[in-house]
């Protein structure tokens, strides 16, 4: 059974001139309401620009003004649901419309399941959140960012914040379904970056941090920064060997020992 709020979403769509199928409609409002919700988090002055002229581009595909007057009433319905927890809001609205592309792998998960896997996967996260700080989530195939929304729920109820104990890493090659994750994970107050790329060949074509990012990083600093210290190191290392190395080889060492180091 569809959450209520998603009922009132679903006859919002309903209302809309008849030109477009409720599915480019809703398409056209994630777009929306990723460029809005992007913009304010985004400290690029350029990514801000782009998108407010993606969000103007978005408008102009309403010729009806009283469909985008529509827009700010289900976006706050969409964004305090979110927010509550306990629901895959946006899989749940492109599940029923059936705006989900199988041939690309997109099947709704139902929330109960994602927040059982949740919690076997998380388990008592508190050992680990009071010795780090935090914790990070790697999400190569977000979605919607239901399992995102999940873990959420279940580190809240451990009694943590979301947007102080955890630093998600989400990517979606679908850019519809990019808009969806993004707009969740970032209304739910989750800390992280959504990425729309391809997690198998590494390619990024868009990105944008939460906008409880600044927040993470101020009582933080950088989510992989013990990694990137422990990177730097062994870079070092690698640098001071070959050095070594070299040293060996324009030493009087015998042809055959030169021939070894080489």
């Amino acid at each position: 059974m569809a959450h209520p709020a998603v009922t009132d979403f679903l006859r919002a769509l309903d209302s809309f001139d008849r030109s477009k199928t409720r599915t480019e409609i809703f398409r056209i409002f994630c777009e929306m309401a990723w460029c809005a919700l992007a913009k304010r988090a985004s400290p690029f002055p350029d990514q801000r620009d782009r998108l407010e002229a993606d969000y103007m581009s978005c408008v102009g595909m309403f010729p009806n003004k009283d469909d985008v007057r529509r827009m700010p009433d289900m976006m706050g319905l969409a964004l305090q649901t979110i927010a509550a927890g306990g629901v895959d809001f946006f899989g749940q609205v492109a599940a029923e419309i059936g705006a989900l592309d199988a041939r690309m792998g997109q099947f709704f998960t139902p929330y109960e399941v994602s927040r059982m896997m949740a919690m076997m996967t998380l388990g008592d996260v508190a050992a680990q959140i009071q010795t780090h700080g935090f914790i990070t989530i790697s999400e190569p195939a977000a979605g919607a960012g239901g399992m995102v929304l999940a873990v959420a729920d279940v580190i809240e109820e451990q009694g943590f914040d979301p947007a102080r104990h955890i630093w998600v890493e989400a990517v979606e090659l679908s850019r519809a379904t990019f808009h969806m994750a993004y707009v969740q994970i970032a209304a739910r107050g989750v800390a992280g970056r959504v990425i729309h790329g391809n997690s198998l060949s590494l390619e990024s074509f868009d990105q944008a941090f939460t906008p409880a990012a600044p927040v993470f990083h101020a009582l933080n600093g950088h989510p992989f920064a013990k990694q990137r210290e422990a990177e730097r190191q062994a870079a070092d290392a690698e640098k001071a060997a070959q050095a070594m190395r070299q040293e060996l080889l324009r030493g009087s060492v015998p042809a055959t020992a030169r021939a070894v180091w080489q």
